[in-house]
């Protein structure tokens, strides 16, 4: 309805235009007016009041068809491509926008009789210098659409160069994420698709971690993976969203890593929820040392003793 809007507008205001002009028997001298060429060099551009408005009138059109054609794709899409949770349509947006603006572009060009060898040498010559000028802007516009075919996807989380974070956007020229911390960084196209960039939510939304503890020698290590299991399996229980934040399919394990100088250490694994592996770490650091505090289970820390044989005499 917003886009329809502007279209009722100009016509409203044509229409009152044409009333005022019948009633004092002005409407030759307006269609006159509006039908001349204001802009009229032959075989270059003719330009009048009336092209004006079917441009203006055609933009509107247009910007109305790409709205719905894009409303249309994208209700086909999530009903029957979603996928886990979302629907890869950022490729076919942006192609529906170079078809519908395209074709918007070469309509102007005909209905103002602009002559096609014009067209043509001044878009060979465009072509040309656009080519070496931007170089690194068609790169990027290449990659962009390789990602968009669905390497990345909006919503995806990925982590580059040591920066993690949430797809934001992706544009023909970079990609924005949202950094953990609420930051927004961008990677031009071409240096994503050229690093190696791990996407931790393509396949899912769990992604594997793996915390250490240490407990002291002479512990019972089945009866400490035992109650840790047990305590963990807390957070496999769904939230208030209806998630679970360990996925319980996989379960959680407890692996015995190795002999440390003051400690056996264990590892605790499990998948989490991508988007909330700080605070669940966190968490489950703290159900782990409650659990072994509550079971009088020692975390012992590196410890050195020190033998003195002869101390200094006093003198």
């Amino acid at each position: 309805i917003k886009t329809l809007v502007p279209i009722f507008i100009i016509s409203s205001f044509l229409i009152c235009i044409v009333l005022a002009a019948g009633i004092f028997d002005l409407s030759e001298s307006f269609r006159l007016m509006f039908y001349t060429n204001f802009i009229n060099v032959e075989g270059v551009c003719q330009l009048s009041l009336f092209k004006l408005l079917v441009i203006s009138v055609t933009f509107f059109v247009c910007r109305y068809i790409c709205y719905g054609m894009k409303a249309i794709y994208k209700q086909y899409r999530v009903k029957h491509f979603t996928f886990n949770g979302e629907a890869n349509i950022t490729l076919a947006n942006n192609i529906i926008s170079i078809l519908v603006w395209g074709g918007f572009f070469i309509y102007v060009l005909v209905f103002l009789k602009v002559p096609k060898s014009g067209i043509s040498i001044v878009t060979a010559g465009l072509a040309t210098g656009i080519g070496f000028a931007m170089k690194d802007v068609i790169e990027n516009f290449i990659y962009g659409l390789s990602l968009m075919t669905g390497r990345v996807r909006v919503n995806d989380y990925i982590e580059c160069d040591g920066v993690r974070g949430r797809v934001d956007t992706i544009t023909y020229q970079s990609t924005q994420i949202v950094t953990l911390d609420g930051c927004v960084i961008a990677f031009l196209n071409s240096t994503l698709f050229n690093k190696t960039f791990k996407n931790l939510t393509r396949n899912h939304g769990y992604e594997f971690i793996k915390l250490s503890v240490g407990v002291s020698y002479g512990s019972d290590i089945e009866q400490v993976r035992k109650m840790l299991v047990k305590a963990l399996s807390v957070l496999t229980k769904p939230d208030e969203t209806g998630i679970s934040p360990i996925e319980p399919n996989r379960g959680i394990n407890v692996i015995l890593d190795g002999f440390g100088d003051s400690s056996v250490d264990l590892f605790v694994t499990f998948w989490g929820l991508v988007e909330r592996k700080l605070t669940l770490s966190g968490k489950a650091k703290e159900i782990i040392y409650n659990t072994l505090n509550a079971n009088n289970v020692e975390i012992p820390f590196p410890q050195r003793t020190v033998y003195i044989k002869e101390l200094p005499s006093d003198k």
